[in-house]
């Protein structure tokens, strides 16, 4: 149920009222983004972003957060081209002042010149950090290959050289020309009255400003009229590629078809060029295509990344397929699925209010219609295969073609390889423009996916049930949305693999849904793609098994597939060899992630000896030794029932739950449970590590060992985690808003069966560095040696109340939470219940837990182009 509105100063208001849970939503949409910059304000909408958090006439820096997160919310924004959007998630009691904060960054900031400074600093980090982050560079190197004059080739993040020495002034006559109540709207979404919700906004909102909105003439982009090939010396290992035509804005009549084409191409395991590039062979490591309309035309792509020496079969089969799709009319069986695939998203939306007025925002901000969804379903409906064709024909010509590449090597045979993939791609081309495409013989009906009706049954408390087997059935009924949760763990993971066989769980993980004894893996693909669904195998550190995530009105042919994955896995020599070709790829490629190099580097320091200091990945030469035989002996090993729990979560009646559980369990070995424990002992010393590695910016963990998973102190750590976190806790406040060290700062932590660990991650420049570790080890010390106030322990226990409730909308979150409770020897109902433990704990606790972890030897683990020690 929705309801629209405008006040007088012109603030354009939706209501979306739903009472599936006890949580808000509430989102502000403005109508500007880095595209309505002029030249020397690149970067100027994301700058505001950040500085609306920076203080207003009622709050002061930190107290937004500080208030958001001290009432159970989370709070943040994002920019993009388009819009800068501000939204804050919040339970249904303190929706209150959710609104208030909103209407005072909106409406009433103070944009303190200090405060403006400080953050030129936090945002020129978070410009450096992009630099090494393989997916922004290419992402931002191919917008700048296709647009030349208009904004989009620009940024959204901007120049540092811009966002150094932009002047306060223009800071706020921006804000001043653009953020007015006329040129924004609210959407709030939850659970709520709109009668009274409509009350309250007109009160909170009236004394928004009203100015006069500086209109904005973006450039136009020139049409194309020849190709363009960029291939470029990156530092990243990997290499990255994308080719890319100019799209259609949002509200042009070929986006329905677009998106259709290019989901038919990339999108899921069971699409044309995932099943060729990366299924059959693995010629790519990743491969996807999306249309990316906004206001203005925007672009089709299809983007990989892959190992040099692989770009001639790559494109080879780019070209095949793009040609293919130009002239034969996909089947109708490929079109249903993507149709059923679209039409679902907007049921999964419905599991949580953050999704729901995203949707109704983004609908609202492009259509003026937040309903615009079934319209656009109406049109995809009407599609027929010779459409796609046409759209293919239409919009993928050579002559408009751009070809972008990131290497850290071989930049003339690349470029070579492109040039030879253009020609023989225009060659094509130029053949299927004079032909006639295939025409369909007859109009073809495609099924619609219904609406759900949302039930109101009463809550049900989740129950453990004991199948027959000797497995353990857990189960929650969930009929608020259509939509179910099923999880399958065994006890095992890192921790049941030897170091001669490491990687072992991860080759596990991947390989365990490709094929099973009634079907192949391109079928299981398939089967999942065209019912909207989702199943993926999982391996950890204490634990492994297999996912599933469905539409109930798929039940029966979803529980089929599941079973057969589950009992009879076919271990597949070509997926096991495919799999260990991109593995070892990983391994070759980390260093493109200094982040997680940083983070193995602290937990084989961290763990010594015990399993947990182990790569996930392996390593190289023991991948390469693991074949078929390991995996079925390693399925054996943890496929018994006395190592298996089950959770079952979402649209369904008792008596069909354990009837389907009864049926996957059925002839399941009762076997043992993996109980192997490890020794883990003190650390003797401090230890500090360094890597070097030539990146912009320097990553940092500082940790000490923390406690076991079924320690009861392990919520005293959530406290102090909650503390520490978030952008009111104190690293936050202290290394980022006070001192303006980093981008990125936040506390991890992890609880194990033997032990865990504690730490601290900033991300900065090289110069920064040893002032951050001083500065995480000051706040550690702080949280050992002194009280934290009532008013702490207050926001704390409220902020990790108030994210548990909005981390459970999800049926895959509360299946997660009961699973591994169970499976780890807790009971299956602590973590939803986990607001009672939080709600005992004193500020003594506190101290005594930060003590017995931060009074222990330290490790500090350091990636980057330089050492602080």
């Amino acid at each position: 149920m929705s309801t629209k509105f405008q006040l007088k100063n012109g603030l354009k208001v939706l209501l979306v009222e739903s009472h599936r849970a006890p949580v808000v939503s509430v989102q502000m949409w403005v109508r500007t983004g880095s595209a309505d910059e002029r030249q020397g304000e690149e970067g100027l909408s994301h700058f505001i972003e950040h500085l609306l958090f920076k203080g207003t006439r009622k709050y002061k820096t930190g107290e937004i957060a500080a208030l958001i997160e001290g009432s159970g919310g989370e709070l943040n924004a994002y920019t993009s081209f388009d819009q800068t959007v501000f939204y804050i998630t919040i339970s249904k009691h303190f929706s209150h002042i959710a609104l208030n904060v909103i209407n005072e960054m909106m409406g009433h900031p103070t944009f303190d010149s200090g405060e403006i400074d400080n953050e030129r600093e936090v945002v020129i980090e978070e410009i450096r950090q992009g630099k090494d982050n393989i997916s922004r560079v290419a992402n931002q190197k191919m917008f700048s290959t296709v647009f030349k004059k208009h904004p989009y080739g620009i940024p959204v993040i901007g120049y540092e050289r811009v966002v150094q020495k932009i002047p306060a002034k223009k800071i706020k006559q921006y804000f001043t020309d653009r953020y007015s109540s006329q040129n924004m709207f609210l959407v709030v979404a939850g659970d709520f009255e709109s009668k009274e919700m409509k009350a309250q906004i007109q009160k909170i909102f009236s004394d928004m400003p009203a100015a006069r909105v500086r209109k904005v003439k973006r450039k136009k982009e020139p049409a194309q009229t020849k190709p363009r090939i960029k291939v470029e010396l990156s530092n990243f290992v990997q290499a990255v590629g994308s080719l890319t035509w100019r799209g259609p804005a949002v509200t042009h009549k070929d986006v329905p078809a677009l998106d259709v084409l290019v989901a038919i191409l990339g999108q899921g395991d069971s699409s044309r060029l995932v099943l060729r590039t990366r299924v059959q062979r693995p010629l790519v490591n990743g491969i996807s295509t999306y249309c990316y309309s906004p206001k203005d035309p925007g672009i089709c792509s299809i983007s990989f990344n892959f190992e040099i020496g692989n770009e001639k079969e790559i494109l080879t089969t780019l070209r095949e397929e793009l040609l293919r799709i130009c002239i034969t009319p996909p089947s109708k069986e490929e079109m249903q699925k993507v149709m059923t695939n679209i039409a679902s998203e907007q049921i999964y939306a419905l599991e949580t209010v953050e999704g729901m007025a995203r949707n109704s925002g983004s609908f609202e901000f492009y259509f003026h219609d937040s309903q615009y969804f079934t319209k656009y379903l109406n049109l995809l409906y009407r599609l027929q295969p010779i459409d796609i064709t046409r759209i293919a024909k239409k919009y993928f010509n050579p002559k408009t073609l751009n070809i972008s590449i990131l290497c850290k090597r071989n930049q003339s045979e690349l470029n070579d390889a492109a040039k030879r993939f253009l020609k023989d791609y225009t060659k094509g081309y130029s053949e299927i423009a004079k032909s006639r495409s295939t025409k369909s013989e007859r109009k073809i009906n495609f099924s619609k996916l219904k609406s759900p009706k949302i039930s109101s049954r009463p809550f049900l408390e989740p129950e453990k049930i004991n199948l027959k087997s000797g497995v353990s059935l857990l189960f929650k009924s969930e009929t608020d949305t259509p939509t179910v949760s099923v999880k399958c763990a065994y006890l095992g993971g890192l921790r049941s693999e030897s170091p001669e066989k490491g990687g072992i769980s991860e080759l596990f993980g991947r390989c365990f849904t490709g094929g099973s004894s009634k079907y192949s893996e391109e079928e299981i693909n398939y089967k999942i793609d065209s019912m909207a669904s989702a199943i993926g195998a999982f391996s950890g550190r204490n634990s492994c098994g297999l996912n599933m995530d469905f539409l109930s009105i798929y039940k029966n042919e979803m529980f089929d597939l599941y079973q057969d994955i589950l009992t009879n896995p076919a271990w597949s020599k070509q997926v096991i060899e495919r799999e260990k070709e991109i593995i070892c790829n990983q391994l070759k490629n980390q260093n493109d992630k200094p982040a997680s190099l940083c983070g193995k580097q602290f937990m084989r320091a961290i763990f010594a000896d015990h399993p947990y200091s182990r790569d996930m990945l392996g390593e190289e030469e023991s991948v390469r030794g693991l074949c078929d035989s390991d995996l079925r002996e390693y399925f054996n090993k943890l496929n018994l029932s006395k190592n298996m729990t089950i959770c079952i979560v979402g649209d369904l009646e008792r008596a069909e739950v354990i009837e389907l559980a009864e049926s996957l369990t059925k002839g399941l070995q009762t076997g043992n449970r993996f109980d192997k424990k490890f020794s883990l002992g003190t650390l003797p010393k401090d230890i500090q590590l360094f890597r070097e590695l030539q990146k912009e910016q320097t990553h940092i963990m500082v940790g000490y060992r923390g406690l076991t998973l079924t320690d009861p102190d392990r919520y005293v750590v959530h406290i102090i985690n909650a503390i520490l976190s978030g952008q009111g806790g104190r690293l936050f406040m202290e290394l980022r808003d006070k001192n303006s060290l980093a981008y990125s700062v936040y506390p991890t932590h992890m609880e194990g069966i033997e032990g865990g660990y504690f730490a601290g991650y900033i991300s900065c420049a090289p110069d920064k560095a040893k002032k951050s570790i001083e500065m995480l080890k000051a706040e550690f010390s702080k949280m050992a040696d002194h009280r934290i106030s009532e008013e702490e322990l207050a926001r704390a226990k409220q902020y990790l109340i108030g994210g548990h409730d909005i981390d459970l909308q999800r049926k895959s979150s509360i299946c997660s939470a009961m699973l591994f409770d169970d499976i780890y020897g807790i009971d299956y109902r602590a973590s939803l219940r986990a607001d009672e433990k939080y709600s005992d704990i004193h500020i003594q606790d506190v101290q005594r837990v930060a003590a017995k972890i931060f009074e222990q030897k330290c490790v500090t683990s350091v990636v980057g182009s330089e050492s602080p020690y």
